[in-house]
Parts: structure tokens; C-alpha cells; sequence
């Protein structure tokens, strides 16, 4: 069994084929992972963890080794469906698992075979056996047998991935099918970062929609603030009678109130909680709604550079340049940088993403230590 994949010639094609890969490499480095692992015994790990918590998959695989001490088709061919009833297994898995055992047995799975067999005739032989299915046949193939072209549609971890990274809001087959040439014909090795991608993600991300607020307009002026703890640390919270308006770290709490009077001219503070704050503190920790609308002062470029902040994908970060690119101005370096340091709403539009062409960190409101945290703690791996 190998402890490193052999691709690294193969992860430097995927890196030259598309820039945000690219970046995926640069966070994630070279990723080790075991290979080489038995056909059989890869289909028992398999079957044991289908829809049930990983943590219960593994004590029953615990007792299971117990019980017969490798994975092996003469080891679990010894046994019967109850004596793997009483490991923890279900009657259907018991009788999948000692099915494999007898065929595996008889020789229908010879490993010279199978590397004889194209991926397709090989995917229907794998299908053949009881409890496995598409997305079983897929797995077994890309760890066990090593084939390098598997993106599996069926692995919500990889459609996640996917979305997030590529901005894909309905991500269908047919788009699917784009991906899966955009990485061919090394899907396997593509794969492994999207699930480390996956991985390192919050568990819900907001889609926020940012609209004009037009608070000069506004018939009530008040503005309820308050100041709230973090796991980025202390932040004041701002809300119009439209919803959260401000969101800014307030490590001290008389500059960040004389920058909200700033920001919001003939407004009438009232330091109070409202139901906003607690929406844009859940989405700032990634436990938030499924969609959220924030009413921005800001003039309509600014608030183009803003949304264009929010497309920049979880964990990424890319240039001042590529904004003004997105945005259709250019040469419009210096406008850019004053419409993303003018963005009032801190970490869930996520002006800390941006940095300068040439890799340095560039300048942010809270100041550079504060970017620098921010960026580490979206990119650091969940190991």
C-alpha cells in the first residue's frame, strides 16, 4: 500500500489547465493519501459506511477486524449473516458483504482482469455485485483500482466543491459534464483537492443580494447598533429599518460608533439588538439562511465592486486587477481599490480576498493583521 499518490506531474497539468484549480494547489499543496488498499477489502469499508454516521462505520468496522482479523473474502467467507448481525451490520448489508465474499472467492474479480477492463466495462462489473451502486463503483475505482479519470457526480462533497469554487448558483449534469472534461483525464487526482476543499468549507453559505438603500429617503432615520463577540473578534452590527446596513470590527468601540455616524449622516443611534444582527452573525459564522439582501449606501459602481467581492469563491483570494476586469473597468485600479475599502458590511462581503497582483497582502480598514487572520483561517485545511 502506498502512502503518496504518484501524480505530481498530473496536479501541474491541472494547474496550468485553470486558474482557480490553481489555487486549490497553492492552498492545499500535495495531498497525501493511501492507495493500493484490496478490492475486497475497500468494498467491505465501503458497504460498512453507506448512510450511516462515520463514527458508527467505524466502531462496527472495529468489532468486525475483532471478530475475524483482516478483510479478507476467505476471512468473512468463514462467517454467516448472523455472525456479522452481531458485529453491527444490518441483514442486508450481512448478506451483500458475504455475496462479494463468495464471488470474490470463485475468482470473478481477479485483479489482471479488472486493469485489462476500459472504465466503462469495468464500472458495470464493479455494479454487478450486491450493495454497489454508481457512485460505490466510482469510489472503488478511483482509490482501490487507481483509474485517474473519476469525477463522480454522484459525491455531494465534489458537487459542493464545484459550485462553491466556480460560482455554479444550479449546478446540473450538463454543467457537471463541463467540469469533468475541464479536469479529464485526471478527474481522480481533481477530485482529492475538491474534496479537501470541500472539507476546509462552512457548513452554510448565504447567497446575499445587495441592493441601493437610499437612507436620505428613508421617512425613519434610526439606526439600531449594538456590539457583538466573534470568532474574528468584536464587531459592531448596524441595522436601518431595511435590514443590517454596517458590519465593522469595533476593537475599540468610539471609533467604530464615530465611523457609523460617518457613514450614515443624520441618522439616529440607538445602541439595541434586532433580529438582522443575529441573521448576518450566523452568516459571518456560516451557520446563516439560505439567501440575504443588504439595502448599502454606495454609489451604483460600488456597489458593482461588491457584488463582484461576493463571487470571489470561500477560501480564494485573487487580485484588484481581476475586480476591475470583472467589473468592465480596466485601467480602473485606484476606483476599485476605494469602492472595496468603502464596503460597510466586513467578512460576509469579503473584501479581505483581495490582494495586490503581486502577492502582497495590500491595506484593509481593520488593518493588515486582520486580513492576514482572515485569510489563513479560510484557507487553512480541516484536517
Amino acid at each position: 500500500m502506498n502512502s503518496l499518490f504518484p501524480y505530481f506531474d498530473k496536479v501541474e497539468h491541472l494547474r496550468s489547465a485553470d486558474s482557480r484549480f490553481a489555487c486549490l494547489v497553492d492552498t492545499f499543496g500535495y495531498l497525501e493519501r493511501t492507495t493500493g488498499e484490496p478490492l475486497f477489502e475497500c468494498l467491505v469499508r465501503n458497504i460498512l459506511s453507506q448512510q450511516i454516521a462515520t463514527s458508527v462505520a467505524e466502531r462496527t468496522l472495529g468489532k468486525l477486524l475483532a471478530k475475524v482479523g483482516s478483510l479478507t473474502p476467505e476471512a468473512i467467507g468463514a462467517l454467516s449473516e448472523e455472525d456479522l448481525r452481531q458485529v453491527g451490520l444490518p441483514l442486508r448489508k450481512a448478506r451483500w458483504i458475504v455475496s462479494a465474499a463468495e464471488r470474490f472467492a470463485a475468482g470473478e474479480f481477479q485483479t489482471e482482469e479488472l486493469e485489462r477492463l476500459d472504465d466503462e466495462a469495468l464500472l458495470r462489473r464493479l455494479q454487478s455485485l450486491d450493495g454497489v451502486g454508481l457512485w460505490s463503483a466510482e469510489m472503488l475505482m478511483a482509490g482501490s483500482l487507481g483509474r485517474e479519470n473519476i469525477l463522480s457526480w454522484g459525491d455531494l462533497g465534489i458537487r459542493r466543491a464545484i459550485s462553491t469554487l466556480y460560482g455554479e448558483k444550479r449546478l446540473t449534469p450538463k454543467r457537471f459534464e463541463r467540469y469533468r472534461k475541464l479536469f479529464a483525464p485526471y478527474g481522480s487526482i481533481a477530485s482529492l483537492y475538491l474534496w479537501a476543499y470541500s472539507n476546509s468549507l462552512p457548513k452554510r453559505q448565504t447567497e446575499i443580494t445587495i441592493r441601493p438603500l437610499g437612507f436620505g429617503r428613508l421617512k425613519d432615520k434610526s439606526v439600531e447598533y449594538n456590539f457583538y463577540p466573534s470568532s474574528h473578534g468584536e464587531l459592531l452590527v448596524a441595522s436601518t429599518v431595511k435590514g443590517v446596513c454596517r458590519v465593522a470590527f469595533a476593537d475599540d468601540h468610539d471609533e467604530a460608533l464615530d465611523e457609523l455616524r460617518a457613514e450614515m449622516r443624520g441618522a439616529i443611534l440607538e445602541q439595541r439588538s434586532a433580529p438582522s444582527h443575529r441573521d448576518i452573525l450566523k452568516v459571518i459564522e456560516g451557520r446563516g439562511p439560505k439567501s440575504l439582501t443588504l439595502y448599502l449606501e454606495g454609489t451604483p459602481f460600488e456597489r458593482k465592486v461588491w457584488r463582484e467581492l461576493l463571487k470571489v469563491p470561500y477560501g480564494m483570494v485573487v487580485s484588484y486587477a481581476s475586480i476591475a476586469a470583472a467589473t468592465g473597468f480596466t485601467k480602473a485600479f485606484r476606483s476599485v481599490g476605494n469602492a472595496v475599502s468603502a464596503n460597510p458590511i466586513a467578512i460576509a462581503i469579503p473584501c479581505h480576498r483581495i490582494i495586490h497582483a503581486d502577492g502582497t497582502i495590500g491595506d484593509y480598514n481593520a488593518g493588515t493583521e486582520k486580513k492576514h487572520a482572515l485569510i489563513r483561517k479560510e484557507i487553512a485545511p480541516k484536517r
